[in-house]
C-alpha cells in the first residue's frame, strides 16, 4: 500500500467520523462534537506533514485567492463585532474551508482516481448512516404534517439540514457511473440515491427540493452543451473562449439580486398590518416563506447600519432583534430565538457588508462559470460526467443556501470544501503553486487553534446542558455553578442566542445575591437586544440600583424589540404603580394585546410550537392571561383611590 493510498484511507475515515459523530449531554449533540473532530483530524494530518516535510500544492488561480480575501475579511470583522466570542467561533468554521480545500486539492492532484473512489466510499457509508436514523424516525411520526416532520432530524440536528446532506451525498452516489465498472456498486448507488430522494420528498423540505430540481436542470444543460460542442466546431470554439462576458454579467446580476432584488421581494411579501391582524390570520405567520421574508426584510436593517464591512461575522443573531421582532409570530409571541437569517448570502451581507458579499459572490460565480467552460472542453467522457455531477451538486447547494443555513453545520462545510477542491482542480488543469515547507507549521498551529476554540465551546455547551437540567428543577445553586463553568472568552451565549450571564443573573436573583444586577449588565454587553435580559435588567435597575430612568429605558426597549412579550409591560406598569402613577401604568397596560381571541389562538398553536409539552404551554398561556386581567384590576383599584 503506497503512501497516497494510506493517506487517502486515513482521510476517508476522518471524513466519516467527522460527519457522524455526536456526543451526549450537549445542547446541540452534533455541531461542536463534529467541529472538534474535524479540527483534530486536520491537526493530526498537518502534524504528520510537518514531520514528513510534505509541501502542499494550492490552486494557482485568482478564484482561490478571492476566497482567501473573503476569509481574511471575515477574520478582520472580529475587530468590530459586538460579541467577540461568537465572531471567533464563526471565523473558525470559516477558516476550516480553505484548509479542507488545500488538503483535498492535494489529493486530487496526486491521484485523482483513488481519491474519487475513497470519496464515493465515504459518501456511501455516511449516507447509509443518515438514512438509517432518518427512516427509523419517519416510522415513529404520527402523521406527515410539518409539526410531526420536525421531529425527524436523523443525526443532523434539524430536518432541513438532514435533507440538504441527503441531497449532497445521494447525488454524489451517481459518480459511481464514472469511476466504477462494477454493476453491484452502481446498483448500490442507485438504491441509496432513490431512498434518499424519497426521504427528502417525505420531509417536505422545499428548499432542498428546489436545489435538487435546479441541479438536475443544470446537469441537463451541461449535457446538451457538450453534445452540441462535439457536433459543431464553431460552437466548441465559442464555448472554449467566450467565458469572460458571461462571468462578469453573472457576478453583477447575482450581486444585484441579493442587494436590491431580494430586498424588493422581501419588502413586498411581508404583511404590513398590525400584530392583531396577524394573530387573527396566524396561518400566515406559520408559513415558512412569509417567515423567511420577514427575516430577510429585517436583516436589511442591519445592512443599512453596517453597509461596508458588516456587523461582524457570527453577530447576526446578536443584532437582529434591534429591527424588532414584530410580525415574527414564533419569536415575538412564542419566544423562539432565530440564530440565522435562513439565507446564507444575507447572513454574509449583514455580517461582512457589501464588500464581503461581493467577494463571496465573485468566488462562487467564478468557480461555477469557469468549471462549466472547463468541463465543456474536457475530451474524456468519464471526467466530464464526474465533474458535471460535482458541479451540479454545488449549484444545487448554492440555491438551497438562499433559504436555509447549511454552511453552519460542520458536515456540510466538509463536503462543500471537497466539492470546491474538486472544482478548483478542474479549472486549474494542473496549474498549481507549491507552498514552502514553513506553511506546514502555520497550518498545524491554525489547526491547534481550532481544536482549542472547539474545546472551550465543548466545555461550555456541556455545562450549558447541565445548567438547563438544573434550571428545570429550580436548582439555582447548580445553575450558578454550571454558568461559571460554561462562561469563557470563547463561549458567552447558548446555542439559541441567550447570554449565559442572564441565566447566572436569574440564579443569583433567586438566591438573593445583590451581584445579580452586574450579571444582567454583562449579559447586555454580550447581547444588547436580548428581550429577556432587558426585562430582568430593568427590574434590577429599579429594585436593586433604585434607578427609575434606567429601569424605564430597559423595559421600554424590551417592549420595542418584542411588542407581544408581555412581561416588560407587567413590570413597567407595576413600577409606575409603586411610584403612585396609575395613569402611566394604565397607558403601559393598554399596549398589551392579550384578549380572549389571542388566548385561544395561542393555545391552539401550542401543539406546533411546544410539541413535546403542549399542555404545559397551554397552562402558561392561561396563567399569563389571568395575570393580564389582574394587572388591569390592580390599576383600576389604584385609580379609584
Amino acid at each position: 500500500m503506497n503512501s497516497h493510498t494510506t493517506r487517502t484511507s486515513s482521510i476517508a475515515i476522518g471524513i466519516i467520523a467527522s460527519c457522524v459523530i455526536g456526543l451526549p449531554n450537549l445542547y446541540d449533540k452534533f455541531l461542536i462534537a463534529r467541529f472538534v473532530a474535524a479540527a483534530t483530524g486536520l491537526a493530526i494530518l498537518f502534524l504528520f506533514s510537518l514531520f514528513g516535510k510534505k509541501r502542499w500544492p494550492v490552486p494557482n488561480t485568482p478564484v482561490f485567492y478571492i476566497y482567501l480575501l473573503f476569509a481574511l475579511l471575515c477574520g478582520c470583522s472580529i475587530l468590530w463585532a459586538t460579541n467577540t466570542a461568537e465572531a471567533v467561533f464563526a471565523f473558525s468554521t470559516q477558516l476550516m474551508t480553505p484548509l479542507l480545500v488545500i488538503v483535498f486539492f492535494s489529493l486530487f492532484s496526486a491521484d485523482l482516481r483513488s481519491t474519487q473512489k475513497a470519496l464515493w466510499i465515504s459518501a456511501a457509508i455516511i449516507l447509509a448512516v443518515y438514512l438509517f436514523f432518518a427512516v427509523i424516525q419517519l416510522f415513529h411520526v404520527e402523521s406527515f404534517s410539518f409539526e410531526q416532520l420536525y421531529r425527524v432530524s436523523g443525526i443532523n440536528g434539524h430536518k432541513n439540514l438532514l435533507a440538504i446532506m441527503l441531497f449532497v451525498l445521494s447525488a454524489f452516489m451517481l459518480t459511481a457511473f464514472s469511476i466504477f465498472e462494477s454493476k453491484l456498486l452502481k446498483g448500490c448507488s442507485v438504491f441509496l440515491f432513490v431512498v434518499a430522494i424519497v426521504v427528502i420528498i417525505l420531509l417536505k423540505s422545499r428548499a432542498v427540493l428546489l436545489g435538487l430540481i435546479v441541479a438536475a436542470g443544470f446537469f441537463g444543460i451541461m449535457m446538451i452543451v457538450r453534445v452540441r460542442q462535439f457536433k459543431n466546431s464553431n460552437d466548441a470554439k465559442r464555448v472554449n473562449n467566450g467565458y469572460r462576458m458571461p462571468l462578469v454579467v453573472s457576478i453583477v446580476l447575482v450581486f444585484a439580486f441579493l442587494t436590491v432584488g431580494l430586498r424588493w421581494f422581501a419588502d413586498r411579501s411581508v404583511p404590513h398590518t398590525s400584530e392583531k391582524s396577524e394573530i387573527e390570520h396566524h396561518i400566515l405567520s406559520t408559513s415558512s416563506l412569509v417567515e423567511r421574508c420577514l427575516l430577510w426584510d429585517k436583516t436589511y436593517h442591519i445592512v443599512d447600519k453596517h453597509p461596508i464591512a458588516g456587523c461582524g461575522i457570527g453577530n447576526w443573531q446578536i443584532l437582529f432583534p434591534d429591527a424588532s421582532l414584530e410580525g415574527l409570530y414564533r419569536s415575538d409571541v412564542w419566544n423562539v430565538n432565530f440564530t440565522k437569517p435562513h439565507n446564507e448570502y444575507l447572513g454574509i451581507l449583514s455580517e461582512t457588508g457589501y464588500l464581503g458579499l461581493l467577494l463571496y459572490i465573485a468566488f462562487l460565480t467564478s468557480l461555477i462559470v469557469l468549471s462549466f467552460f472547463a468541463l465543456c472542453k474536457t475530451q474524456s467522457r468519464r471526467d466530464f460526467l464526474y465533474g458535471a455531477i460535482v458541479l451540479s451538486i454545488f449549484v444545487g447547494s448554492c440555491v438551497n443556501a438562499l433559504f436555509d443555513f447549511p454552511n453552519s453545520r460542520i458536515e456540510h462545510v466538509i463536503w462543500m470544501g471537497i466539492l470546491m477542491a474538486n472544482l478548483l482542480h478542474i479549472i486549474t488543469q494542473g496549474q498549481q503553486k507549491t507552498l514552502a515547507k514553513g506553511w506546514n507549521l502555520v497550518f498545524f498551529l491554525v489547526s491547534i487553534m481550532l481544536v482549542t476554540i472547539g474545546g472551550f465551546r465543548l466545555k461550555g455547551e456541556r455545562n450549558t446542558f447541565e445548567m438547563q437540567q438544573a434550571l428545570k428543577a429550580n436548582e439555582w445553586k447548580t445553575v450558578e455553578h454550571r454558568c461559571h463553568q460554561a462562561i469563557s472568552e470563547f463561549y458567552t451565549i447558548d446555542p439559541v442566542g441567550l447570554p449565559l450571564h442572564w441565566y447566572l443573573g436569574k440564579a443569583e436573583k433567586k438566591m438573593g445575591k445583590p451581584q445579580a444586577i452586574e450579571s444582567f449588565r454583562k449579559a447586555q454587553h454580550y447581547a444588547p437586544y436580548c428581550k429577556e435580559n432587558l426585562n430582568d435588567l430593568g427590574l434590577a435597575e429599579y429594585y436593586t440600583a433604585h434607578d427609575l430612568n434606567k429601569a424605564e429605558f430597559c423595559l421600554k426597549e424590551a417592549i420595542r424589540i418584542s411588542p407581544n412579550y408581555i412581561y416588560p409591560y407587567f413590570n413597567l406598569a407595576y413600577i409606575y404603580l409603586t411610584e403612585n402613577e396609575p395613569q402611566k401604568a394604565k397607558a403601559v397596560a393598554d399596549g398589551i394585546y392579550f384578549d380572549e381571541h389571542k388566548r385561544e389562538v395561542m393555545k391552539a398553536d401550542a401543539v406546533f410550537f411546544e410539541p413535546f409539552n403542549a399542555e404545559a404551554a397551554r397552562r402558561k398561556i392561561d396563567a399569563d392571561y389571568e395575570a393580564t386581567q389582574m394587572l388591569y384590576k390592580t390599576i383600576f383599584d389604584n385609580m379609584k383611590k
